[in-house]
């Protein structure tokens, strides 16, 4: 869908307050920020703020499903007052949609053993290494170019990936690593995340309407609030399973 601008029709922060209901658009096909559980119920990350923001605000929370595709048009034309689902701060989203501060981040860093060597990501690029990565996916492309001289083993999904690491197959996974925390929990061996000096940092941020300053000013001094008190970063490691690897230093100055 080409991007258009997006009126602010979706609820005014008076207006949710009057309602006493904030509609929140959550992607449940994005684990762990959103997730079906055995009750068919969305659960996750993003479900948990939201529930702490509706809470803050003195509000109900309805949560609504949305993809990918559909989060700026959900914000236009007022069935979600906010979304989250990982939602990327980008320059051209930016002409549209309004957002808040960042809530969490995405990057490329590499997860190995703590019984490996490896004190960077640049001991990675070297022919002794073997780097474990699921096929088709953008961080086979980012070893090509940032790590051309490691040996790469390919699997069909992170189940399998992570357990090939476990299993001695591989030295690392270069990935977006929080998101493999899930997939680690079962295996008693410690692992080690390893930071790239040289990575791209994407800001995953709360979507509001254009021009709905009241409701966003007032998200981003609840964020602060949430960040600071350290509700965030226990609530991204319950879901994630490890810390932030590329943690966000709450900035009172938005």
């Amino acid at each position: 869908m080409a991007l258009a601008p997006v009126a602010a029709s979706a609820h005014s922060l008076d207006e949710v307050l009057s309602a006493k209901t904030l509609v929140v658009g959550i992607n449940p096909n994005l684990p762990p920020l959103g997730v079906y559980d055995d009750k068919n119920e969305i659960t996750g990350f993003d479900v948990d703020l939201a529930n702490k923001l509706g809470e803050m605000l003195g509000v109900e929370v309805k949560l609504v499903q949305v993809g990918s595709a559909d989060r700026v048009p959900f914000l236009a034309t007022g069935k979600a007052d906010i979304v989250l689902g990982g939602l990327t701060r980008t320059p051209d989203r930016a002409k549209v949609i309004d957002f808040t501060v960042p809530v969490i981040t995405e990057a490329i860093s590499a997860l190995t053993l703590d019984s490996k060597p490896f004190k960077s990501m640049d001991d990675l690029n070297s022919a002794d290494v073997n780097l474990i990565e699921v096929r088709g996916t953008t961080p086979v492309d980012f070893v090509k170019t940032r790590l051309p001289n490691a040996k790469v083993v390919l699997f069909d999904n992170y189940p399998d990936a992570v357990r090939a690491l476990f299993q001695g197959r591989g030295d690392a996974i270069v990935d977006v690593v929080d998101y493999l925390g899930r997939y680690t929990a079962n295996y008693k061996d410690a692992t080690r995340v390893l930071t790239d000096a040289t990575a791209s940092v994407d800001y995953d941020c709360i979507g509001v309407a254009r021009g709905n300053d009241a409701l966003k000013d007032w998200l981003n001094t609840a964020l602060f609030s949430l960040q600071s008190s350290g509700f965030v970063d226990v609530t991204y490691k319950k879901w994630f399973g490890i810390d932030m690897v590329y943690p966000i230093h709450p900035n009172p100055y938005f």
